[in-house]
């Protein structure tokens, strides 16, 4: 209901502000509105064209090129009027940055559409921009990230891996610039997209899962489609179990927001994993339920055939296989994925076998083998080359052996230039022995140290940093503040009632409730901000050289999460009051956070979940 409130209110306001379409716009981009919500601010600024400024225009059409299809050549004639239209509007308003913003949006088309060479060269020249750290420059870091994301997608349909993880890499980097977590967060299931591509499923599933942690405060669409993507690289490990769990955990919000192709192809998955763990009345229900929908896309439809026919030779009904096979038989068999033409040839050999036709079953296996043949190659190709992406145990492993061996010889020859003085060779061991034990005493002395050191910054219960530490990291950010000239905010957090917490479940829920809080304030700002606890049930955040509006929108974003999030074993509802300020050149450390205090006292008195500033 809350997500109608706001496209209506939206909708009516927008007309009022012009501000408002760069603010709706970021909006989407920062990942807090679904695809419908998305389409429906898109509708909403069309219909409000043309405005008095032409940037704004010029970012509507920029906005709208992302919306597009291109999937039949209907659709990409439309396309590419619609590109022509846009560039004049946008040249327009003379802004280079919504200009390549475009110029990136063309060249994803002509990645959907295969057209890889014309792709590459209309992004290298934007991937391969310098990024910058100055402030003012997030726009651009956004779209050179957005370039390169786009450019390792067609490097992996190359085979191109290096170059595609490369591309990757560099994404994150200017999302974490741009200080925009969620992209940075769609960069991580990039970069495990190439290693789902190189066959390192435990990396892929490792970064998808970090992905899925860090888009938790954004749109539940995203949290659904990274689920898929993690049950896919534990389907192609081998673990149909945990993919069937993931594919399933899913099925509502599928069904909420997809239409009946997209969860058709989520039902058929799970039917097709059934099948092949030989679970056939569990895969008879879901294919029963995949019948039930409206399936229009082509593509959905041949998948249903093929692990229908699956599933009918399983149960041993040779007549239903062979009806299924003559729809699959008839398909252009070019445009299908090389993996599906390998399953669908599994099929046929023993399908063929079961009808003793020895001719076709030949046939089969022929072509089968020389897929499979040309798959062990690139296997091995790609497996040489992700040894270059990491660091390869296995050639730890070699390596280590070597210098053992190397040094077993040298020992060998060293004990015989020495056979002669006895007592010199017990002085060198026991001096050595001597020596070794000194330096262990040594680094075990300075381990500790260290250990404790850092123990003594953090908090027990969190992890984080505690009252000391955040202190000393809050003196330190002001001070390189006022060096720079740029201005850092402090925010001030206290758990609501947390007393009453306590009281009624005990200190062990209390300490469970503040992990929760904390969880969710580490994931909601910048890797270079700090998150410390100050006592208690109170935090404070230090957002070095960020604005106070800057502040307020992470503080925001911060209330509405633990709003909407249920917290420990016993379901708990939590909220938080804030006080947020920006630090002013005049001020000492000191002063602010007695600032920052006094508007979170005030945020309590006006009826706690409340934000001041």
């Amino acid at each position: 209901m809350h997500r109608i409130f706001f496209l209506l209110f939206f909708s009516t306001s927008l007309c009022a502000n012009a501000n408002n379409v760069s603010d709706a716009i970021n909006r989407v981009y920062q990942g807090y509105t679904t695809s419908i919500e998305s389409k429906a601010i898109l509708n909403t600024l069309e219909a409000g064209m043309p405005y008095n400024s032409s940037v704004d225009n010029a970012r509507v059409v920029a906005f709208k090129c992302w919306f597009l299809e291109s999937d039949t050549a209907q659709k990409r004639n439309t396309v590419k009027s619609f590109l022509v239209y846009a560039k004049q509007v946008i040249n327009e308003s003379g802004s280079e940055t919504l200009y390549q913003s475009l110029n990136v949006c063309e060249a994803s088309q002509l990645y959907v559409q295969g057209l890889y060479t014309q792709a590459i060269a209309q992004l290298t020249p934007i991937a391969r921009l310098e990024l910058t750290a100055e402030r003012g420059n997030s726009e651009l870091n956004s779209i050179i990230g957005l370039a390169n994301k786009i450019l390792s997608r067609v490097h992996v349909a190359q085979g191109q891996y290096k170059l595609a993880f490369d591309s990757a890499q560099k994404s994150y980097q200017a999302y974490e610039l741009a200080a925009n977590p969620y992209e940075r967060a769609l960069s991580l299931r990039e970069i495990a997209g190439v290693h789902l591509a190189l066959y390192n499923y435990d990396l892929a599933i490792k970064q998808l899962q970090r992905a899925k942690s860090e888009l938790v405060t954004f749109n539940v669409q995203e949290h659904y489609k990274v689920t898929d993507e993690i049950a896919y690289a534990y389907e192609r490990k081998g673990d149909a179990d945990k993919a069937i769990e993931l594919y399933l955990s899913i099925f509502d919000d599928v069904r909420k927001f997809e239409d009946d192709d997209g969860f058709a192809y989520l039902v058929i998955k799970v039917a097709e994993l059934y099948t092949h763990l030989s679970e056939l009345d569990k895969a008879k229900q879901y294919f029963h339920q995949a019948e039930q929908l409206v399936i229009k896309s082509d593509w959905i439809k041949q998948l249903h055939a093929m692990a229908r026919a699956e599933w009918f030779l399983a149960t041993d009904n040779i007549v239903a296989a062979l009806r299924e096979n003559e729809v699959l038989a008839q398909l252009d068999h070019r445009t299908w994925p090389l993996s599906f033409t390998e399953r669908y040839l599994q099929f046929a050999v023993i399908l063929a076998q079961h009808q003793g036709d020895f001719q076709q079953q030949a046939n089969s296996q022929k072509q089968l083998l020389t897929i499979l043949n040309n798959k062990v190659n690139t296997i091995a190709d790609r497996a040489l080359l992700s040894q270059r992406l990491m660091f390869n145990l296995n050639q730890q492993d070699k390596e280590i052996t070597r210098l053992e061996e190397v040094a077993a010889i040298k020992e060998e020859l060293l004990s015989v230039a020495v056979a002669k003085s006895f007592w010199q060779r017990l002085t060198s061991a026991f001096a050595f022995a001597l020596l070794l034990l000194l330096a262990v005493y040594t680094y075990r002395q300075v381990h500790h140290k260290k250990r404790f050191k850092l123990l003594a910054l953090k908090d027990e219960l969190t992890g984080i940093a505690n009252r000391r530490a955040i202190l000393d990291i809050k003196k330190i950010a002001i001070s390189n503040s006022k060096a720079s000239g740029r201005p850092s905010s402090l925010i001030s957090i206290d758990i609501d009632h947390f007393k009453a917490v306590n009281d009624e479940y005990g200190h062990d829920i209390g300490d469970e409730l503040i992990k929760s809080i904390v969880n969710t304030l580490s994931h909601s700002v910048r890797s270079s901000d700090k998150v410390g606890r100050v006592g208690g049930e109170e935090f404070l955040i230090v957002l070095e050289q960020q604005s106070l509006q800057h502040a307020l929108d992470v503080a925001q974003r911060i209330r509405h999460s633990i709003e909407q999030q249920i917290h420990t074993q016993k379901k708990i509802k939590a909220t938080v009051s804030m006080g947020v300020v920006e630090v002013n050149a005049t001020e000492t450390p000191e002063e602010a956070a007695k600032r920052a205090d006094l508007n979170l006292y005030e945020a309590k008195k006006s009826g706690r979940n409340t934000i001041v500033a």
